[in-house]
């Protein structure tokens, strides 16, 4: 059975991916389902900045922590050099799928390459400035409505699948 790569990502009402230098973690709502997703998964994927925020989380307690960066490497947690690293790294684990929390520049380096099959968004209530969560070489990837649920604090989860 081939490996998913599920992205999980959090957006502002108003289009633009989170960013924490302007001050505002997600909710606790959010961070449970994220959790309750990475259990299921078995596994949890994030990049440098991502992991530096979290730091040695009990919440990761059981999961296969992966961290993907060329920049450094982490005790205790799994380094990637690369997207291609990192899911050989979860296939050979046998994992059924690959739980990406991000930041952005991960996220979009994954959409970039095609290298996703499903995408959860949180949009989150709040307006601000941030950054953009998307490909940034022009084209269109198409996506198909799964389904989307409130999740609580306000936030309401869109769950797409590649087209």
């Amino acid at each position: 059975m081939p490996m998913r790569t599920i992205l999980y990502a959090g957006i502002t009402a108003n289009g633009h991916y989170g960013d924490s230098d302007a001050g505002q973690m997600p909710k606790q709502e959010k961070l449970n389902d994220l959790f309750n997703h990475a259990k299921e998964a078995g596994n949890i994927v994030m990049g440098r900045r991502t992991y530096e925020i979290f730091g040695a989380d009990d919440s990761f307690a059981g999961l296969d922590v992966v961290v993907v960066s060329s920049k450094a490497s982490f005790e205790g947690v799994q380094t990637a050099t690369s997207l291609q690293e990192m899911l050989h790294y979860l296939k050979k684990k046998g994992y059924e799928q690959a739980f990406v929390i991000g930041g952005v520049t991960l996220h979009n380096a994954l959409l970039i390459e095609g290298l996703f099959d499903e995408l959860f968004i949180n949009v989150e209530p709040y307006l601000a400035k941030g950054l953009n969560l998307g490909p940034t070489d022009s084209k269109i990837t198409d996506l198909e409505l799964v389904g989307h649920k409130h999740i609580g604090a306000g936030i309401v989860q869109i769950h797409y699948r590649m087209a």
